[in-house]
Protein backbone atom coordinates (compact mmCIF):
# COMPACT_ATOMS: atom_id res chain seq x y z
CA UNK A 1 0.00 0.00 0.00
CA UNK A 2 1.78 3.37 -1.20
CA UNK A 3 4.42 1.68 -2.70
CA UNK A 4 3.24 3.40 -6.14
CA UNK A 5 3.29 -0.33 -7.68
CA UNK A 6 -0.37 -1.06 -8.85
CA UNK A 7 -1.55 -4.60 -7.16
CA UNK A 8 -4.48 -6.60 -8.70
CA UNK A 9 -7.08 -8.23 -5.45
CA UNK A 10 -10.11 -10.51 -6.89
CA UNK A 11 -12.84 -9.77 -5.30
CA UNK A 12 -15.12 -12.95 -3.99
CA UNK A 13 -17.91 -13.41 -5.65
CA UNK A 14 -21.19 -11.72 -5.57
CA UNK A 15 -23.71 -14.16 -4.49
CA UNK A 16 -22.67 -14.31 -0.96
CA UNK A 17 -23.87 -10.35 -0.59
CA UNK A 18 -26.99 -8.80 -0.05
CA UNK A 19 -27.65 -7.10 -3.99
CA UNK A 20 -28.67 -3.47 -3.99
CA UNK A 21 -30.86 -0.74 -2.36
CA UNK A 22 -34.07 0.20 -3.04
CA UNK A 23 -35.60 2.64 -5.52
CA UNK A 24 -32.29 4.59 -6.65
CA UNK A 25 -32.00 6.85 -9.92
CA UNK A 26 -28.91 8.20 -11.34
CA UNK A 27 -27.98 11.71 -12.02
CA UNK A 28 -25.70 13.53 -14.55
CA UNK A 29 -23.86 14.91 -11.77
CA UNK A 30 -21.12 12.52 -11.30
CA UNK A 31 -23.93 9.66 -9.80
CA UNK A 32 -25.58 11.38 -7.51
CA UNK A 33 -28.13 8.92 -5.76
CA UNK A 34 -31.73 10.22 -5.28
CA UNK A 35 -33.62 7.35 -3.14
CA UNK A 36 -37.52 6.65 -3.56
CA UNK A 37 -38.68 4.73 -0.96
CA UNK A 38 -40.13 4.51 2.25
CA UNK A 39 -38.48 7.61 3.76
CA UNK A 40 -36.88 5.31 5.77
CA UNK A 41 -33.54 7.42 7.96
CA UNK A 42 -32.08 4.82 9.98
CA UNK A 43 -30.18 1.70 8.60
CA UNK A 44 -31.30 -1.76 10.65
CA UNK A 45 -30.27 -5.42 9.86
CA UNK A 46 -32.66 -8.46 9.35
CA UNK A 47 -32.50 -9.02 12.90
CA UNK A 48 -33.45 -5.71 14.20
CA UNK A 49 -29.72 -4.14 15.03
CA UNK A 50 -29.09 -1.14 14.01
CA UNK A 51 -26.13 -1.04 11.21
CA UNK A 52 -25.10 2.95 12.59
CA UNK A 53 -26.06 5.02 15.26
CA UNK A 54 -29.95 6.06 15.05
CA UNK A 55 -30.25 8.99 13.36
CA UNK A 56 -30.89 12.33 15.17
CA UNK A 57 -31.52 16.20 14.88
CA UNK A 58 -30.86 16.93 18.40
CA UNK A 59 -26.92 18.54 19.08
CA UNK A 60 -24.02 16.28 18.54
CA UNK A 61 -22.38 15.77 21.85
CA UNK A 62 -18.50 15.23 21.77
CA UNK A 63 -17.33 11.49 23.18
CA UNK A 64 -16.42 7.99 22.59
CA UNK A 65 -19.21 5.30 21.47
CA UNK A 66 -22.10 5.98 19.12
CA UNK A 67 -22.73 9.41 19.24
CA UNK A 68 -24.55 11.58 15.99
CA UNK A 69 -26.60 15.09 15.36
CA UNK A 70 -25.76 18.39 14.26
CA UNK A 71 -22.84 19.77 14.58
CA UNK A 72 -22.64 23.77 15.27
CA UNK A 73 -19.89 25.00 12.09
CA UNK A 74 -20.39 28.76 12.48
CA UNK A 75 -22.58 31.20 10.03
CA UNK A 76 -25.99 29.80 11.26
CA UNK A 77 -24.75 26.62 9.57
CA UNK A 78 -25.03 23.02 11.14
CA UNK A 79 -24.10 19.93 9.94
CA UNK A 80 -25.09 16.13 10.64
CA UNK A 81 -22.30 14.22 11.86
CA UNK A 82 -22.20 10.16 13.19
CA UNK A 83 -19.74 8.63 14.82
CA UNK A 84 -18.91 4.95 16.50
CA UNK A 85 -16.51 2.80 17.88
CA UNK A 86 -13.25 3.98 19.67
CA UNK A 87 -9.66 3.79 18.70
CA UNK A 88 -7.19 5.80 16.68
CA UNK A 89 -6.81 6.82 13.96
CA UNK A 90 -10.19 7.94 13.51
CA UNK A 91 -11.48 6.73 10.08
CA UNK A 92 -13.75 9.27 8.04
CA UNK A 93 -15.90 8.25 5.11
CA UNK A 94 -16.86 10.40 2.38
CA UNK A 95 -19.85 9.88 0.32
CA UNK A 96 -20.16 10.61 -3.51
CA UNK A 97 -22.14 12.97 -5.07
CA UNK A 98 -25.80 13.88 -3.44
CA UNK A 99 -25.22 10.98 -1.15
CA UNK A 100 -25.50 11.24 2.65
CA UNK A 101 -23.65 9.60 5.49
CA UNK A 102 -25.97 6.43 5.45
CA UNK A 103 -24.69 4.95 2.20
CA UNK A 104 -21.55 3.74 4.16
CA UNK A 105 -24.32 1.09 6.21
CA UNK A 106 -25.57 -0.47 3.48
CA UNK A 107 -24.21 -3.76 1.30
CA UNK A 108 -25.51 -4.10 -2.47
CA UNK A 109 -25.27 -2.58 -5.85
CA UNK A 110 -27.04 0.68 -5.71
CA UNK A 111 -28.43 0.68 -9.03
CA UNK A 112 -30.05 -2.23 -9.06
CA UNK A 113 -33.77 -1.13 -8.25
CA UNK A 114 -34.99 -5.04 -8.51
CA UNK A 115 -33.04 -5.97 -5.22
CA UNK A 116 -32.99 -3.07 -2.97
CA UNK A 117 -29.76 -2.88 -1.04
CA UNK A 118 -29.90 -2.93 2.23
CA UNK A 119 -28.19 -1.88 5.70
CA UNK A 120 -26.07 -4.74 6.82
CA UNK A 121 -23.57 -5.51 9.77
CA UNK A 122 -21.33 -6.58 6.90
CA UNK A 123 -20.69 -2.71 5.34
CA UNK A 124 -17.63 -0.55 5.83
CA UNK A 125 -19.79 1.78 8.16
CA UNK A 126 -20.16 -0.53 11.12
CA UNK A 127 -17.21 -3.06 10.50
CA UNK A 128 -14.91 -0.03 10.86
CA UNK A 129 -16.85 0.52 14.06
CA UNK A 130 -15.74 -2.64 15.35
CA UNK A 131 -11.80 -1.69 15.47
CA UNK A 132 -11.75 2.09 16.10
CA UNK A 133 -13.48 5.47 15.76
CA UNK A 134 -15.51 6.14 12.08
CA UNK A 135 -17.57 9.25 11.25
CA UNK A 136 -19.28 9.96 8.56
CA UNK A 137 -21.55 12.95 7.81
CA UNK A 138 -24.27 14.36 5.42
CA UNK A 139 -22.88 17.58 2.66
CA UNK A 140 -25.60 19.77 2.36
CA UNK A 141 -27.75 19.01 -0.34
CA UNK A 142 -27.30 15.46 0.02
CA UNK A 143 -30.26 12.26 0.10
CA UNK A 144 -30.30 9.62 2.15
CA UNK A 145 -30.54 6.05 0.62
CA UNK A 146 -34.24 5.50 1.09
CA UNK A 147 -35.10 9.45 0.21
CA UNK A 148 -35.36 11.46 2.72
CA UNK A 149 -33.42 14.48 2.34
CA UNK A 150 -29.91 14.97 4.44
CA UNK A 151 -29.90 16.43 7.42
CA UNK A 152 -27.22 19.26 7.10
CA UNK A 153 -27.46 22.51 6.09
CA UNK A 154 -28.57 23.50 2.91
CA UNK A 155 -25.88 26.37 0.47
CA UNK A 156 -25.85 27.30 -2.82
CA UNK A 157 -24.72 25.29 -5.25
CA UNK A 158 -22.04 24.30 -7.22
CA UNK A 159 -19.79 23.34 -4.62
CA UNK A 160 -16.13 22.72 -4.80
CA UNK A 161 -13.69 20.25 -3.39
CA UNK A 162 -12.22 23.21 -1.52
CA UNK A 163 -15.63 24.28 0.06
CA UNK A 164 -16.41 20.71 1.27
CA UNK A 165 -13.36 19.95 2.72
CA UNK A 166 -13.17 23.07 3.89
CA UNK A 167 -16.51 22.16 5.87
CA UNK A 168 -15.26 18.54 6.81
CA UNK A 169 -12.00 20.46 8.74
CA UNK A 170 -14.98 22.21 10.31
CA UNK A 171 -17.72 19.59 11.56
CA UNK A 172 -14.58 17.34 12.65
CA UNK A 173 -13.14 20.45 14.40
CA UNK A 174 -16.08 21.87 15.96
CA UNK A 175 -17.23 18.09 17.18
CA UNK A 176 -13.82 17.57 18.90
CA UNK A 177 -13.12 14.45 16.80
CA UNK A 178 -9.08 13.44 17.25
CA UNK A 179 -7.28 13.15 14.73
CA UNK A 180 -5.04 11.83 12.99
CA UNK A 181 -7.52 10.28 10.63
CA UNK A 182 -7.81 7.75 7.56
CA UNK A 183 -9.89 9.43 5.06
CA UNK A 184 -12.15 7.53 2.50
CA UNK A 185 -13.36 8.70 -0.38
CA UNK A 186 -16.13 7.27 -3.09
CA UNK A 187 -16.51 8.93 -6.32
CA UNK A 188 -16.73 13.02 -5.93
CA UNK A 189 -15.79 12.07 -2.12
CA UNK A 190 -12.53 10.74 -3.10
CA UNK A 191 -11.33 14.23 -4.68
CA UNK A 192 -12.84 15.87 -1.52
CA UNK A 193 -10.61 13.19 0.50
CA UNK A 194 -7.73 13.92 -1.78
CA UNK A 195 -7.88 17.86 -1.10
CA UNK A 196 -8.75 17.48 2.09
CA UNK A 197 -5.15 15.18 2.76
CA UNK A 198 -3.21 18.11 0.71
CA UNK A 199 -4.62 20.94 3.12
CA UNK A 200 -4.62 19.70 6.21
CA UNK A 201 -1.88 17.02 5.71
CA UNK A 202 -0.78 16.49 9.52
CA UNK A 203 -4.27 16.01 10.26
CA UNK A 204 -4.40 12.72 7.70
CA UNK A 205 -2.38 9.21 8.43
CA UNK A 206 -3.84 7.40 5.84
CA UNK A 207 -5.74 8.08 2.48
CA UNK A 208 -8.15 5.08 0.56
CA UNK A 209 -10.04 6.83 -2.85
CA UNK A 210 -13.10 4.68 -4.06
CA UNK A 211 -13.37 4.55 -7.17
CA UNK A 212 -12.37 8.45 -7.13
CA UNK A 213 -12.92 11.43 -9.29
CA UNK A 214 -10.04 13.34 -10.26
CA UNK A 215 -8.40 15.92 -12.41
CA UNK A 216 -7.17 13.46 -14.66
CA UNK A 217 -10.51 12.80 -16.05
CA UNK A 218 -10.18 16.43 -17.82
CA UNK A 219 -6.60 14.83 -19.76
CA UNK A 220 -8.01 11.30 -20.56
CA UNK A 221 -11.45 12.47 -22.48
CA UNK A 222 -11.71 13.50 -25.27
CA UNK A 223 -11.95 17.56 -24.77
CA UNK A 224 -15.60 17.79 -26.55
CA UNK A 225 -16.83 15.08 -23.99
CA UNK A 226 -15.15 16.90 -20.89
CA UNK A 227 -16.80 20.12 -21.81
CA UNK A 228 -19.92 18.47 -22.66
CA UNK A 229 -19.86 16.13 -19.62
CA UNK A 230 -19.27 19.42 -17.55
CA UNK A 231 -22.01 21.42 -19.17
CA UNK A 232 -24.68 18.57 -18.54
CA UNK A 233 -23.41 18.79 -14.43
CA UNK A 234 -23.64 22.54 -14.96
CA UNK A 235 -27.41 21.67 -15.89
CA UNK A 236 -28.68 19.01 -13.63
CA UNK A 237 -27.67 21.85 -11.56
CA UNK A 238 -29.60 24.46 -12.54
CA UNK A 239 -32.64 22.05 -12.98
CA UNK A 240 -32.11 20.78 -9.44
CA UNK A 241 -31.30 23.61 -6.99
CA UNK A 242 -31.65 21.26 -4.04
CA UNK A 243 -29.28 18.94 -5.09
CA UNK A 244 -25.38 18.98 -4.56
CA UNK A 245 -23.52 19.62 -7.56
CA UNK A 246 -19.57 18.91 -7.78
CA UNK A 247 -17.88 21.94 -9.72
CA UNK A 248 -14.91 20.19 -11.31
CA UNK A 249 -13.36 23.03 -13.08
CA UNK A 250 -12.90 25.36 -9.77
CA UNK A 251 -12.24 22.32 -8.59
CA UNK A 252 -9.73 21.41 -10.33
CA UNK A 253 -8.17 24.63 -10.98
CA UNK A 254 -7.54 25.37 -7.49
CA UNK A 255 -5.76 21.71 -7.03
CA UNK A 256 -2.69 23.63 -8.37
CA UNK A 257 -2.43 25.96 -5.20
CA UNK A 258 -1.93 22.95 -2.77
CA UNK A 259 1.21 21.42 -1.59
CA UNK A 260 1.46 17.76 -3.10
CA UNK A 261 0.10 14.99 -0.77
CA UNK A 262 2.95 13.94 1.36
CA UNK A 263 4.44 10.61 2.26
CA UNK A 264 1.56 8.20 3.64
CA UNK A 265 -0.87 5.04 2.89
CA UNK A 266 -2.71 5.64 0.00
CA UNK A 267 -4.74 3.20 -1.77
CA UNK A 268 -6.94 3.77 -5.04
CA UNK A 269 -9.16 0.83 -5.64
CA UNK A 270 -11.19 0.89 -9.23
CA UNK A 271 -14.61 -0.42 -10.23
CA UNK A 272 -13.44 -3.79 -13.08
CA UNK A 273 -17.03 -3.59 -14.42
CA UNK A 274 -17.93 -0.84 -16.95
CA UNK A 275 -19.99 2.22 -15.59
CA UNK A 276 -21.92 4.76 -17.39
CA UNK A 277 -19.94 7.94 -15.84
CA UNK A 278 -21.20 10.52 -18.18
CA UNK A 279 -25.12 9.55 -18.18
CA UNK A 280 -24.79 8.92 -21.88
CA UNK A 281 -26.36 5.30 -21.75
CA UNK A 282 -23.65 3.82 -23.15
CA UNK A 283 -21.33 2.05 -20.40
CA UNK A 284 -18.59 1.59 -22.73
CA UNK A 285 -18.06 4.83 -24.50
CA UNK A 286 -15.58 6.23 -22.55
CA UNK A 287 -14.68 3.17 -19.68
CA UNK A 288 -11.47 3.06 -20.46
CA UNK A 289 -10.65 7.05 -19.84
CA UNK A 290 -11.61 6.70 -16.62
CA UNK A 291 -9.35 3.49 -15.79
CA UNK A 292 -6.64 5.62 -17.16
CA UNK A 293 -7.67 8.11 -15.10
CA UNK A 294 -7.29 6.36 -12.16
CA UNK A 295 -4.54 4.82 -13.09
CA UNK A 296 -2.91 8.40 -13.34
CA UNK A 297 -4.20 9.00 -9.94
CA UNK A 298 -2.61 6.09 -8.31
CA UNK A 299 0.86 7.10 -9.90
CA UNK A 300 0.92 10.21 -8.73
CA UNK A 301 -0.36 9.53 -5.05
CA UNK A 302 1.94 6.54 -5.19
CA UNK A 303 -0.62 4.76 -4.28
CA UNK A 304 -1.45 1.19 -4.30
CA UNK A 305 -4.04 0.55 -7.48
CA UNK A 306 -6.55 -1.98 -6.57
CA UNK A 307 -7.77 -3.05 -9.91
CA UNK A 308 -9.57 -6.47 -9.49
CA UNK A 309 -12.65 -5.65 -7.44
CA UNK A 310 -15.51 -7.46 -8.81
CA UNK A 311 -17.65 -4.55 -9.00
CA UNK A 312 -19.03 -1.28 -10.83
CA UNK A 313 -18.64 1.95 -9.64
CA UNK A 314 -20.09 1.09 -5.95
CA UNK A 315 -17.39 -1.32 -5.20
CA UNK A 316 -17.67 -0.07 -1.14
CA UNK A 317 -21.43 -0.86 -1.45
CA UNK A 318 -20.97 -3.99 -3.84
CA UNK A 319 -17.63 -5.61 -1.66
CA UNK A 320 -17.40 -3.39 1.42
CA UNK A 321 -14.45 -6.12 2.38
CA UNK A 322 -11.79 -4.95 -0.18
CA UNK A 323 -12.60 -1.26 1.42
CA UNK A 324 -11.99 -2.30 4.18
CA UNK A 325 -8.76 -4.45 3.67
CA UNK A 326 -7.77 -1.24 2.45
CA UNK A 327 -8.40 0.66 5.53
CA UNK A 328 -7.31 -1.52 7.91
CA UNK A 329 -3.76 -1.49 6.01
CA UNK A 330 -3.80 1.95 6.06
CA UNK A 331 -4.13 2.00 9.98
CA UNK A 332 -1.21 -0.46 10.75
CA UNK A 333 0.73 0.95 8.45
CA UNK A 334 -0.14 4.59 9.86
CA UNK A 335 0.13 3.12 13.33
CA UNK A 336 3.80 1.91 12.52
CA UNK A 337 5.27 4.74 10.94
CA UNK A 338 3.91 6.85 14.00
Amino acid sequence: MGSGQGTSRRAPGASGLARATGCVALTLALLVLTGCGSGATTPTTAAGDDASPAPSTSAFVPGDGDRSGLVDVGDGRQLYLECSGTGSPTVVLISGAGVAADNWGYVGDPTDASDPAKPAESAVYPQTATSTRVCAYDRPATEQMEGAPGRSTDVPQPITAQGAAADLHAVLTAAEVPGPYIVVGHSWGGMIATVFARTYPDDVAGLVLVDPGSQYLQATLPPEVWEQWMTDIAAAGQANPGKEAPDYPSSIAALEALPPLPSMPTAVLSADRPFDYLGIGDAEAYWQQWLDAAALLAESLGATHVTETGSGHFIGNEHPELVMEQIRAAIIMSTRSG
